[in-house]
């Protein structure tokens, strides 16, 4: 597929012809300009033929004929007013490229060069409310599945000239359109230029998602925690640019990312910043203990009910032992089997289509559980626990597969080694948060700043009079990075 075009329009023919192996969406249609032989080539399902219509052909059938080619492309780049790209077309691999894209290429026999047209029309999802980071407050969009539409809503929100945008391609074999943006005013140079070589050397043959690419900016390993985080609310997205940050929007996902990304954002949501502080505040605070019932609570439970059941209270451990012993598994069996159970009704709901995927999960839970319980098979109250730390998880979306690792974790070392088990399961949960880089920053900085940070806008928020401006925050995130 390398190679100049050809001056000669049947070669640039067969060689199309060759590359798109005569797919179906190939369109090629011989055309007049000028007086002179030419073609309009592109790929049907991605363009319009009314813009094409409208705005180029019939503005080129206006023209005046001249007798030489060279002559005539030179008058339609220079003297008219035709929309063409600035840029031409010059070889076949750019020409594909743009195909594929939606644009539409014009060629003159004699000329090794094409017009490029944009006529881009292929299918696309409006723009929609976010579907995984709902709000009571604030804006109701989303990003969407295509790029070009991303760029304008973010330039929209974030009308400065000293937002940088670059565009490039990745992937051998689909050529997706990546584009890294930030805010040269807060991000520090060294941040991304560091992201953009990451990106620039990925060598994968197809990139579809962000979670392609993330290995490549992340380089953490050996933790189930990463420092890149994923939104689909461009408000969100555009927040952190001023803070300093590198977003990359993949073509082809709603979901961005976010680089570098720290630990207590994952408790942060776009309502805080709309509500009132001391509200806000408290609601941050359940987040925070909804992490820890999520992580810790089947692993606690195991432990002191079978280790140390002298540290709970008489009416508690006697409701425990009387649920315990009509059921054949040992405590810490029973707590790994509800849990599995629970993840395989939760993907059962996800996986499904939407108008049955609910019931299903309400329905599997309620008979599966009731029977068990019932049949003996499991405790009423271990699946209390298990269930009440599930349901907790869903309150911190971002962090719903490390949950799941560090549950099962805290549940066999308590079932296994009792109380040092979960005190070794505490020491590497630390170790995993601890273990993450974030361009440089440790990924829980904001705990080792101080009691000023943590209750500025880390555990809890302070009144937006108290706060820093924007500016200023992301200036001196741009000092310390």
């Amino acid at each position: 597929m390398e190679g100049q075009l050809f001056t000669c329009l049947e070669k640039n023919k067969q060689k199309f012809e060759k590359i798109f192996e005569q797919s179906a969406d190939f369109y090629f249609k011989y055309i007049q300009v000028m007086g002179h032989r030419g073609a309009v080539v592109m790929c049907e399902d991605l363009a319009s033929f009314q813009v094409l219509r409208q705005v180029f052909l019939h503005p080129l059938n206006d023209l005046p004929q001249t007798e030489n080619t060279a002559r005539a492309f030179d008058y339609i780049k220079d003297s008219t007013t035709i929309p063409f790209n600035s840029k031409n077309a010059k070889t076949f691999e750019e020409s594909v490229f743009l195909l594929t894209a939606g644009f539409a290429l014009l060629f003159l026999d004699g000329i090794n060069q094409a017009f490029v047209m944009s006529v881009q029309n292929y299918p696309a999802r409006g723009v929609d409310q976010p579907t995984n980071e709902n709000n009571l407050r604030g804006s109701k969009e989303s990003f969407t599945d295509t790029g070009r539409k991303n760029m304008g809503m973010i330039r929209r929100r974030i009308r400065s000239e000293n937002l940088v945008i670059k565009t490039m391609q990745l992937g051998e074999k689909t050529k997706t359109e990546v584009t890294m943006y930030y805010h040269s005013d807060y991000c520090p140079p060294q941040l991304a230029q560091r992201v953009q070589e990451r990106l620039e050397n990925i060598q994968l043959p197809m990139i579809f998602e962000a979670g392609y690419i993330s290995p490549f900016v992340d380089k953490t390993q050996f933790s189930v925690f990463q420092s890149v985080g994923y939104t689909e609310r461009p408000d969100t997205f555009c927040a952190k640019l001023c803070e300093g940050r590198v977003g990359v929007i993949i073509d082809g996902t709603p979901h961005r990312m976010i680089y570098p990304f720290y630990f207590h954002e994952n408790f942060i949501t776009n309502d805080d910043y709309t509500q009132r502080p001391y509200f806000a505040s408290f609601i941050r605070l359940l987040r925070y203990l909804a992490f820890v019932i999520a992580v810790v609570l089947p692993g606690f439970y195991v432990a002191f009910t079978s280790y140390a059941p002298q540290a709970l209270a008489d009416k508690l451990i006697f409701f425990i032992y009387s649920s315990q012993n009509a059921t054949p598994l040992p405590l810490f069996v029973e707590a790994v089997v509800i849990t599995i159970l629970l993840e395989i009704i939760k993907e059962a709901g996800l996986r499904l289509p939407v108008p049955i995927g609910s019931s299903v999960s309400i329905v599997s839970a309620l008979i599966i559980g009731d029977a068990a319980v019932s049949a003996g098979f499991i405790g009423s109250a271990i699946l209390i626990v298990c269930a009440l730390s599930t349901v907790a998880s869903f309150i911190i979306p971002s962090f719903y597969e490390p949950i799941i690792i560090m549950r099962m974790l805290f549940i066999l070392l308590a079932g296994i080694f009792g109380i040092p088990g979960i005190a070794f399961a505490t020491f590497l949960l630390a170790v995993n948060i601890a273990n993450v880089d974030s361009a440089g920053r440790e990924y829980s900085f904001i705990f080792q700043k101080g009691m000023k940070y943590i209750f500025r806008d880390g555990i809890t928020r302070t009144s937006w009079r108290r706060e820093k401006s924007s500016s200023c925050a992301g200036r001196e995130g741009k000092d310390e990075m």
